[in-house]
């Protein structure tokens, strides 16, 4: 009986080690893959607030077939991380039937334009149809707002380890019941409406609407995302200003500030947020995320040591606001 192994065994040994532990990653990566897929997260929160879905995640409504590989949609969701990628889309809706990427240059050069039509045929989402031209694989959607909620509800799965839905409707609810993207992301509803088109096409009864949506949500965090990298403040920050007005009355000291968080990404109370595309929409999604939840939770700032510290401080002579 031998006590040692010999070096071939070893390396089996080892080879057959490393095989079961990558087994157990993959079974792993999916599990938490079908958890975060799982609905009822998301439909518990909505529960307690006394709503019930009625239908949500309408993959028909997206701009690739639903019998994508994981791998594919894997590759599609990075690619529409990319700004430039998802102005292309537009532009491939707006082609009735076949086209060529040259079609497609309104925002990026032909070669851009190759590159992601090359990617889109890869992936199975077009089809090549004669020299040089392709064609939508699915039935065209309607517009590119499915696919953008879809989107940022696969944000929120990947990057932030929420559950997430997109596309819901509710029952009975004063607004009509559709709401975009719907997510528990860390014990907290949050909602976002997501707007396609640039600031010019969106109206003030819309933010009238959001509003509405937030009251029967009752969301701890909302976030209205315009996925353009025009500036927010010329429009869509003058629209929420006398939305907020027109709800409070016209007592500026009722009424909630709309205050910049940084560059063109502004909230209300650190609980509604206006965010736009500038830069990187994830970066601009965690920015606003990590200030709900610095500002919202009582752990943050510790306040004990500033409060002993003004306990301990000798009094002013000064008035509050007054120079030294």
């Amino acid at each position: 009986m031998r006590n040692m192994m010999t070096n071939q065994e070893l390396l089996r040994e080892i080879r057959l080690l490393r095989r079961r532990v990558d087994r157990l990653s993959r079974e792993l990566e999916a599990l938490k893959a079908r958890s975060l897929e799982d609905p009822t997260l998301v439909e518990h929160l909505l529960k307690v607030r006394g709503l019930q879905v009625f239908r949500c995640n309408p993959s028909e409504r997206l701009f690739f077939p639903s019998d994508l590989t994981p791998l594919q949609r894997d590759r599609f969701y990075e690619l529409m991380k990319r700004y430039s990628f998802r102005l292309v889309l537009r532009d491939i809706m707006k082609c009735s039937e076949s086209f060529r990427p040259r079609d497609l240059t309104h925002y990026c050069s032909e070669n851009v334009c190759r590159r992601y039509c090359d990617a889109l045929f890869e992936m199975g989402v077009i089809v090549k149809e004669g020299r040089g031209k392709y064609r939508v694989q699915t039935t065209h959607p309607a517009n590119f707002g499915p696919t953008l909620e879809w989107f940022v509800a696969e944000m929120f799965k990947r990057e932030f380890a929420s559950s997430a839905l997109y596309g819901i409707k509710l029952r009975d609810t004063p607004t009509g019941g559709d709401y975009d993207v719907i997510a528990s992301w860390n014990g907290k509803l949050v909602y976002v409406e997501v707007k396609s088109s640039p600031p010019r096409g969106i109206e003030l009864n819309e933010i009238h609407t959001f509003f509405s949506r937030l009251d029967t949500l009752l969301p701890d965090v909302a976030i209205l995302f315009n996925d353009t990298q025009l500036r927010m403040k010329d429009k869509l920050v003058v629209m929420f200003e006398e939305a907020l007005a027109r709800r409070h009355g016209e007592d500026p000291s009722e009424t909630p500030r709309v205050e910049r968080l940084v560059e063109e990404l502004f909230h209300m109370d650190h609980r509604i947020y206006i965010v736009n595309s500038k830069k990187d929409v994830l970066q601009n999604f965690r920015l606003c995320l990590h200030d709900a939840l610095k500002k919202q939770n009582s752990l943050y700032p510790l306040r004990g040591s500033s409060r002993m510290g003004a306990e301990n401080a000798k009094p002013s002579p000064q008035g509050i606001g007054e120079k030294p």
